[in-house]
């Protein structure tokens, strides 16, 4: 019998790159890995769910078995910001598919114009919104003031263990396509219960990656809402950057933890994970259920 898959080496790579420390605690990364199992596990159910409903009854039944990435990529499409975050991991995928060609010394053909998953975004964006990519993404631009206000304290060295921290993902690039296709699907259905095409796996790689990178972005809110003092403007978009997360004297001393924001900054601890869960499973306003059941999608982070 084979070993159980596990993620955590991948998983406290990337939470470094996110903003963690560079020895993250390992009861966090163990708590995370278990945050993003059960995220990936129960957007297969709800992707199911939206099989069965689209799905043709007269359907041979192994055909109602096998989950596509259109599924998967319809859970999104009530979050646009989410949705233009994945159409530029598309078209990212799509330039290295052209890049990697080119280094080929016998020509390839090259790439369809749009694969499978972008042909069907467009076809569900009556609107437009979805694949507007124009549009300023908070998120994203956050994540990159905190890489760089991160890498302007580091060495060399260190500046390299955290460009392999940032590159970490559920994809690693030391196995084939397949290969890591098929440990994914053995981390998140063990049982061989559901049959995936790569292209389901692809997005599922991409929500483990978004949902890992969601919950540090959470914690370092919480930490951030822990550490607040009276100013209410202190954590306006744009300045808390260059306020508590970024004072007091950075990296003195024989052996300085280069990844922390301050000197003081311990890693992300077991409990600021939990609250981030917390929050986002019992959020205090904004939700008006008149006694009903709280629908289980409102569970799932990435979508």
């Amino acid at each position: 019998m084979s070993a159980p898959v596990s993620y955590y080496n991948q998983i406290s790579n990337m939470m470094f790159g996110f903003g963690d420390s560079h020895i993250p605690n390992p009861d966090t990364v163990s708590l995370v890995e278990n945050i993003t199992l059960n995220q990936m596990r129960l957007i297969v159910e709800e992707a199911i769910k939206v099989q069965t409903i689209c799905s043709d009854p007269e359907a041979p039944p192994e055909d109602k078995k096998t989950l596509s990435g259109e599924e998967l990529v319809f859970l999104m499409r009530k979050d646009k910001y989410k949705m233009r975050r994945f159409l530029k991991y598309l078209y990212s995928q799509m330039q290295k598919h052209v890049h990697s060609n080119f280094a080929q010394p016998v020509p390839v053909q090259a790439p369809p114009k749009h694969n499978k998953l972008i042909e069907f975004i467009e076809y569900i964006d009556e609107t437009g919104e979805l694949t507007d990519l124009s549009e300023y993404d908070e998120v994203k631009y956050e994540r990159m003031v905190r890489a760089d206000r991160m890498s302007l304290a580091l060495g060399e060295e260190a500046y390299m263990k955290f460009y392999k921290a940032r590159c970490s993902s559920f994809m690693q690039k030391s196995m084939s396509q397949i290969r890591n296709f098929e440990r994914l699907k053995q981390w998140i259905d063990p049982g061989n219960t559901v049959n995936f095409t790569n292209d389901a796996l692809n997005v599922l790689s991409y929500y483990a990656y978004e949902t890992v990178a969601l919950i540090i972005d959470y914690a370092l809110l919480v930490r951030l809402d822990h550490n607040r003092k009276a100013d209410p403007l202190e954590n306006l978009q744009g300045t808390h950057y260059s306020a508590d997360m970024f004072k007091g004297e950075q990296f003195n001393g024989p052996n300085p933890d280069y990844s922390r924001v301050y000197s003081g900054q311990a890693p992300i601890s077991v409990n600021e994970i939990k609250e981030v869960m917390r929050r986002l499973y019992m959020p205090q306003a904004g939700i008006c259920l008149l006694g009903k059941k709280m629908p289980s999608s409102r569970t799932i982070i990435v979508v």
